[in-house]
């Protein structure tokens, strides 16, 4: 394959819907291509940290056997997104709620407390050791970049929670919008009431100061930024 490829690693299939066709527009001169996890690795009950890399080196690698024409070489960065669920906010901002998790700006209400309480802590230990990484075993370049709480709320401005049909529509909304002016995308991006202002670094010291990772926010400006600067787009 003569052109290189970014992997980008999503959670759901709502999620490539809404940005594979935006990101392949802005992409230039690279091949975009997703592989759909199907779950939320950050937020794994069976996973740590110290396990977290080895796992998404299984997911390249059973991609690679998935897709032969794609060889590993081909592969110029892996590209994680995952949503923040409000991962990195202190214990008491966790309120026993009745039914389905739901989060608001100030607080997350879910029905086992001491669950939600020992999810974050995990996701937050994964989270740290994977937004320190620019490169995995194995040679691959690695980015992760998040939005917050979730891909619906930073493009949408959607609270509470929503039902697949929900997500399934947002993300063909995104698609329409977007795909035939990826300018606006950027745009959208570039907006003071999503982006989040700094080096990589700097967005992610700052989604994981107190309640920050409940509010509308996301990073991802940052790669196509990276992008640019290199030439690609």
């Amino acid at each position: 394959m003569s052109r290189k490829v970014i992997l980008v690693l999503v959670e759901g299939p709502t999620d490539r819907d809404a940005l594979g066709l935006v990101f392949s527009r802005l992409a230039g001169e690279n091949t975009v291509v997703f592989d759909v996890l199907h779950t939320d690795l950050t937020a794994k009950e069976e996973l740590t940290a110290k396990y977290i890399e080895e796992r998404i080196r299984e997911e390249i690698g059973l991609y690679l056997e998935r897709n032969p024409f794609i060889r590993r070489q081909d592969i110029l960065k892996v590209v994680h997104l995952i949503d923040t669920d409000g991962a990195f906010v202190p214990a008491d901002r966790i309120v026993r709620g009745e039914g389905a998790t739901s989060y608001t700006d100030t607080c997350i209400f879910a029905k086992d407390r001491d669950r939600m309480i020992r999810r974050n802590i995990s996701k937050r230990a994964i989270v740290y050791r994977l937004c320190r990484r620019r490169r995995l075993a194995g040679g691959y370049a690695y980015e992760m970049y998040y939005f917050s709480r979730n891909l619906e709320h930073v493009l949408h401005g959607a609270q509470g929670g929503l039902t697949d049909r929900e997500k399934e529509e947002l993300a063909f909304r995104t698609a329409r919008e977007y795909s035939e002016a990826p300018e606006k995308f950027l745009e959208l991006l570039e907006d003071e009431k999503v982006r989040v202002c700094g080096s990589y670094e700097e967005t992610w010291n700052y989604i994981m100061e107190g309640g920050n990772s409940l509010l509308r926010g996301c990073n991802l400006i940052l790669f196509f930024e990276f992008l640019c600067s290199n030439g690609n787009i």
